[in-house]
């Protein structure tokens, strides 16, 4: 990172899960990649899977997004966020699972991630968890930022979704990417660092 993080309200935190674990994560993927969507269109294409509903799934989810939950708490206090500046009441988005091949195709063009009215726009936080090490390409660049996190097992990239973090997911040159993303939302559950939130650690 080239600017200063409090200023971006971008952060990478390393090792948030075990390698093993993303390990594991990726190859129940690919025992379950005919569930997986191709997503093609002119500015991406990925496959991908919504691990919405789907009972197998319901470890990694657990193990996801209480990392997530966890790391949001260090997140407002790395990039000094007020507690009356955040929502009260937050919710998660469905958990994807999302593969870029080395095929010269596979991309996200730069785009950001609320851009009009529905359920996406209740988002407020971005979080990319990368499963796989890549060897060359597939790097998540934030230009405005000047920002770029290279995929790394157990790494957690965070950041808002708005125009103020356009972003782009860069080709894979050599290797395989494998994320998992969600975003918190405003929403009906209760804050992780409200004093009565039911999970810990939550103190600030």
């Amino acid at each position: 990172m080239k600017k200063n993080e409090l200023e971006t309200c971008v952060r990478i935190y390393d090792d948030t899960v075990s390698k093993e674990w993303c390990k594991e994560t990726v190859n129940l993927f690919e025992k379950h990649k005919k569930e997986a969507l191709d997503i093609k269109s002119s500015f991406k294409s990925f496959t991908e899977l919504n691990l919405e509903g789907k009972d197998e799934w319901n470890d990694v989810k657990k193990t996801f997004l209480t990392t997530c939950q966890q790391y949001f708490v260090k997140f407002m206090k790395d990039v000094n966020i007020e507690k009356h500046h955040m929502p009260l009441l937050i919710d998660t988005e469905q958990v994807y699972l999302k593969k870029y091949e080395a095929n010269d195709k596979d991309i996200f063009k730069n785009h950001c991630d609320v851009i009009q009215t529905g359920p996406t726009s209740k988002r407020f936080l971005v979080f990319i968890m990368y499963l796989s090490d890549v060897e060359e390409g597939g790097e998540t660049n934030l230009p405005r930022q000047n920002i770029t996190s290279k995929p790394k097992a157990g790494r957690l990239l965070m950041f808002p979704p708005y125009w103020t973090h356009p972003h782009q997911g860069e080709k894979v040159i050599k290797g395989t990417k494998y994320i998992l993303m969600t975003y918190l939302h405003l929403g009906e559950y209760i804050a992780p660092y409200r004093a009565d939130a039911p999970i810990q650690p939550l103190n600030l």
